[in-house]
């Protein structure tokens, strides 16, 4: 931007016209307005202050043999010739210096700033989510969502910006979101510590389709349905407890009840219904992004379909343009029955050859996928551990059902293991 400043002078001038004043005199109307200037000037005043350091940025190239203007005025980085000028911290000099970098990569949302359309937060919400996508993603369409982003910044505060911000950059790299999601399954984790003086901390870290399960149980022991009633004239007492009381309450509840059931150590229970929105190009795909119920963070329509699969999942189905289309069919989860049947037919373990995984800790799947009408019967269903369940989503594996019985097939690189029944003592003969 050739010249920052003229909305800055305009809001001084409109500022200055009020001063000087006495705030507790100022009707309530007249206190509004003028925390409204005052903000505006804050506005105009980062803008000018992110273009003085933008350009004092520009000047000091690091480079060898560059004529840097920090160096000349004594320091080694920008961030340490911001820190004497101003009097800023350390750590507010630099973050300064890194959001002027960051708005280099968005040229959109650097003349917003600049020209004190938005304010210095918006900005960062913005540029915070998109400037990775900057460096994948087609320049054009980083551009139409940047210029989505401005719009939305002028009318909506900074923490729901960074939401749909996003989301947004989310499906500019829908693969960034895929890789995120399998790293974040490597890294999951669940502990219980020690207990010490009559508690016990907990610790994890939860990929985003656990903790929607979680959330969505824990909610609902959060939130009882139902009323109490008690002797006419007498009123029920508040609930006393804290949300975080209400969970750790929950949790344990959901345990126990798990606990209380016979079988269910044998061969395991429903699951929770969670709602998962997506469009419905994507859904019928299989690629794109999906989002569970009271959470921002995008998973993979792929992972989205694995939990349709096992069960206990309702989509929300959405326009291209977000709008509502229509709530899905509910995923019915294999019963416990069924379950038990499919253990007499298959084996106590996971149906792939070699796998040896306890059919307690196995996922129903559907050979005939819910998306193609297949149905939750005991004749197309087979338990399948976690990790299996993705690689026949995915690939090697293959299953189907021949005579109400499940044949399995390994199929990669040129070499295939040919189709066999599950529970067989047949050798698998290769072939290429």
């Amino acid at each position: 931007m050739e010249f920052v400043g003229q909305s800055a002078a305009l809001a001084l001038q409109g500022l200055s016209a009020m001063l000087p004043l006495r705030a507790c005199g100022l009707s309530d109307a007249q206190l509004v307005d003028f925390l409204g200037r005052v903000n505006e000037v804050k506005r105009q005043v980062e803008a000018l202050e992110l273009a003085g350091v933008a350009e004092l940025n520009r000047r000091s190239d690091a480079s060898p043999g560059a004529d840097s203007l920090a160096k000349r005025l004594g320091h080694k980085t920008t961030a340490q010739a911001v820190e004497a000028m101003t009097g800023a911290s350390g750590k507010s000099a630099r973050r300064l210096v890194a959001d002027v970098e960051d708005l280099a990569k968005l040229p959109v949302v650097e003349a917003a700033v600049l020209g004190g359309l938005i304010g210095r937060e918006s900005a960062q919400a913005i540029s915070s989510e998109l400037k990775s996508a900057a460096d994948a993603a087609a320049p054009s369409e980083v551009a139409t969502v940047e210029s989505e982003l401005v719009e939305l910044a002028v009318m909506m505060p900074a923490d729901r910006l960074r939401e749909v911000a996003h989301r947004r950059a989310a499906a500019l790299t829908p693969e960034v979101v895929e890789e995120r999601a399998r790293v974040a399954h490597e890294k999951r984790f669940f502990w219980i510590g020690k207990e010490e003086d009559g508690a016990a901390r907990v610790s994890g870290l939860l990929p985003v389709e656990y903790a929607a399960t979680l959330r969505t149980v824990l909610d609902g022991y959060a939130s009882p349905k139902r009323k109490v009633t008690f002797a006419e004239g007498q009123q029920a007492p508040a609930d006393p407890r804290t949300i975080g009381q209400k969970y750790a309450d929950g949790l344990r509840d959901v345990f126990a009840a798990h606990a209380r059931l016979a079988d269910t150590l044998e061969l395991g229970g429903d699951h929770p219904t969670v709602w998962v929105s997506t469009t419905e190009a994507e859904l019928a795909s299989g690629k794109g992004l999906a989002f569970f119920a009271g959470s921002a963070e995008p998973t993979s329509v792929q992972l989205a379909r694995k939990m349709v699969c096992s069960g206990g999942l309702q989509e929300v189905v959405l326009t291209e343009a977000g709008a509502f289309l229509r709530l899905g069919r509910t995923s019915r989860g294999f019963t416990r029955r069924q379950r038990r049947a499919m253990v007499a037919r298959d084996g106590a373990e996971c149906v792939i050859p070699g796998c040896h995984v306890p059919a307690y800790r196995t996922e129903a799947h559907h050979v005939l996928s819910w998306f193609q009408g297949g149905p939750t019967d005991v004749d197309n269903g087979v338990l399948l551990c976690p990790f299996h369940h993705d690689e026949v989503e995915k690939g090697p594996w293959q299953i189907r059902m021949i005579d109400g019985r499940p044949w399995v097939r390994w199929s990669y690189g040129g070499k295939i293991i040919d189709w066999q029944p599950v529970n067989s003592n047949t050798p698998i003969p290769l072939s290429s």
